[in-house]
């Protein structure tokens, strides 16, 4: 069989072909859709062509399966970690994914259907509107402290009044003209998250993973769509330590001479995962019940932001199973497969 590597770069791509033989050719194309169509249709159907995981993969991974082919995505830190190399260039990275591909050496990252790729990207653009909105609120309020402006109609000039308040302050030529900018954005903003947020609910609100996500203290109908689409099939994990392990939550781990140390966690994986999960923890604190009495028994012992940390990795556990069993949180509290 036939095995492929590309290294693939935003205008070209290098792509060595591993013959059944052992011989490697190399070929260096232009990233021109028709080109590189025909290319891949030359070669023998349901070939496995390695791609290294990078910000630009989706539209060779969507031409590759219209021509029947069998595209394996690699994860770049793990591949560099097997198979460094002192050369490095487009060719040898090429011909290295193609050799670990043939001798199943190559670490795998899973690739996302289509639909849930637009819907993810959808979710993402959603919350950088939101940061990108929390942004401009922080340069407003920075702008009017430099001036030791503080409303008094509240506590912020965020608020209605506050911002009633905001628009008849007498300010100068300058700081007038940033508001101005700021009055013209912000409400613009506000209404792309609220239409965003109204899209999403009706696309994924109905769906019976939200519904029984959203039983789990902390968890809303937001925070909740995010984990479907962000853990896409949870058949793929084969526990629920490995979905913490998945967002990053778990401890690294040393052993050297028969003991064994756990550290602080290890940030890998998914971000967006690991923030939404913290944040539902910090939520999920706010009411009574037993997860909220776990935290404070972690906290005396470890302090708050460790409590708070270990609680997310706890629920990122309790998703697991409300997903897997198919049931809501009370469910799966009651039988005891995880605490709180």
């Amino acid at each position: 069989m036939v095995h492929v590597g590309v290294d693939l770069d935003k205008r070209s791509s290098q792509i060595a072909v591993l013959s059944e033989d052992g011989e490697i050719v190399q070929h260096r194309l232009a990233n021109d859709a028709a080109r590189l169509e025909k290319f891949f249709a030359d070669l023998p159907p349901h070939t496995p062509i390695a791609i290294e995981a990078s910000g630009t993969w989706w539209w060779l991974v969507d031409l590759l399966e219209e021509l029947g082919h069998q595209p394996v995505l690699s994860n770049p830190k793990q591949t560099k970690a097997i198979a460094a190399a002192r050369l490095k260039n487009d060719r040898v990275d090429a011909e290295r994914l193609a050799l670990l591909l043939r001798g199943d050496l190559l670490p795998r990252v899973w690739i996302p259907p289509t639909a849930l790729r637009e819907a993810r990207e959808l979710i993402r653009h959603r919350i950088q509107l939101v940061w990108l909105r929390g942004v401009l609120r922080n340069r407003l309020q920075a702008m009017l402290a430099r001036r030791n402006l503080q409303p008094t109609s509240g506590q912020s000039w965020l608020t209605q009044r506050g911002q009633r308040e905001l628009q008849r302050l007498p300010l100068g030529e300058t700081p007038s003209r940033i508001r101005e900018d700021y009055a013209a954005l912000l409400p613009t903003l506000d209404a792309q998250i609220r239409r965003l947020d109204a899209d999403l609910v009706t696309r994924w609100g109905a769906d019976p993973r939200v519904r029984r996500l959203t039983t789990i203290p902390g968890i809303g109908p937001f925070i909740a769509i995010v984990l479907v689409l962000e853990l896409g099939d949870i058949e793929r994990f084969a526990s629920a330590k490995r979905v913490a392990s998945y967002v990053g939550l778990t401890p690294r781990v040393r052993g050297s001479a028969g003991r064994v140390r756990a550290g602080h966690i290890t940030k890998e994986g998914n971000r967006l995962l690991r923030w939404v999960l913290v944040l539902a923890a910090t939520q999920a604190v706010r009411r009574p019940g037993p997860l909220r009495a776990w935290f404070h028994a972690v906290k005396k012992r470890r302090g708050k932001k460790v409590a708070r940390v270990a609680l997310a990795r706890r629920l990122a556990e309790i998703v697991f199973h409300v997903w897997k069993q198919e049931c809501d949180y009370f469910t799966v509290v009651r039988h005891g497969v995880v605490r709180g």
